[in-house]
């Protein structure tokens, strides 16, 4: 295990992540289809890249009950799952506050470890999760009076989304053990990726491969913004525990706006600058824990 390549790994998976939503932006359709295109156009590059660089151990599965029955929840329940309350959540709370919610994760994942694997709570890793929280809720403007409200329905889907992004750090995790990561990654966008053609039709996910533009948009969806950030987060928890991973993570929204900024000519606050400084921090404190421990 190499802890710090982890956490490289998982910062990775959190800036990627904050492509998808500038990139959604720039194409201009209806989410929940980009959604749909997305997962076809991601398990179509996957399979064709480990066609031609892995084809003798990229598709291999064990064959058994067991093996099948784990793909298939991790394909329709977790990737799938945690794809939808996250639209669902941005659409109800936006994008700032959507995305704060989802990273209640790390909470979720320390008190399942203390609790279902008997994992002990490190101070330091519960003091950064709280750290990157906070970072994460200063870098939306939660704390600058831009007038941020969240409803009951707001607060339903984000703890949802929260679940769900936990539920797939945590088959993630124990799927590392069994698969390798290109593989299970491909596996689970291929079943979510049919859940997404019988939910929203052939015809809804397929238009958008119909135009140029849009294709060429898709393309650099499913590279930039789903296959390098799922591919790394799958592969830091290698190297590191998944509530350490997924605290890592927490840069997507300091790297969304930023991103903004440079590309959408959004304001670039010192508020933002600040929060991803903190959030940083965080990544810090999990890493001292981890010296403490050793």
């Amino acid at each position: 295990m190499r802890p710090l390549r982890g956490y490289a790994l998982a910062m990775v998976a959190g800036v990627s992540w904050a492509g998808a939503g500038l990139i959604s932006t720039w194409m201009r359709l209806d989410p929940m289809v980009v959604t749909g295109a997305r997962t076809l156009s991601s398990a179509l590059i996957l399979g064709l890249g480990l066609l031609v660089f892995d084809r003798r151990k990229g598709f291999k599965v064990p064959v058994a009950p067991r093996s099948l029955g784990f793909l298939l929840v991790y394909g329709l329940i977790a990737t799938a799952g945690m794809q939808f309350t996250y639209f669902s959540s941005i659409r109800v709370n936006g994008a700032g506050l959507g995305t704060l919610l989802k990273y209640l994760s790390p909470v979720f994942l320390l008190v399942i470890g203390a609790v279902l694997f008997k994992r002990k709570v490190r101070l330091l890793a519960a003091v950064a999760a709280v750290v990157a929280i906070l970072g994460q809720a200063l870098a939306i403007g939660l704390f600058s009076g831009k007038g941020i409200t969240l409803t009951h329905t707001g607060l339903i889907w984000g703890v949802c989304n929260a679940a769900f992004f936990t539920l797939y750090t945590l088959m993630g995790e124990v799927g590392n053990d069994h698969y390798r990561s290109f593989t299970l990654l491909f596996y689970g966008l291929v079943i979510a990726a049919i859940l997404w053609l019988v939910v929203l039709g052939p015809t809804r996910v397929i238009t958008p491969f119909l135009q140029v533009k849009h294709l060429l948009q898709l393309i650099l969806l499913a590279t930039i913004s789903t296959i390098l950030p799922f591919s790394a987060y799958l592969l830091s928890m290698r190297h590191i525990d998944s509530a350490h991973a997924s605290i890592a993570a927490m840069l997507e929204p300091v790297a969304a706006g930023i991103g903004g900024a440079l590309f959408f000519r959004q304001p670039l606050t010192m508020v933002l600058l600040v929060g991803g400084a903190i959030s940083l921090g965080a990544v810090v404190i999990m890493r001292l824990s981890d010296l403490q421990h050793a």
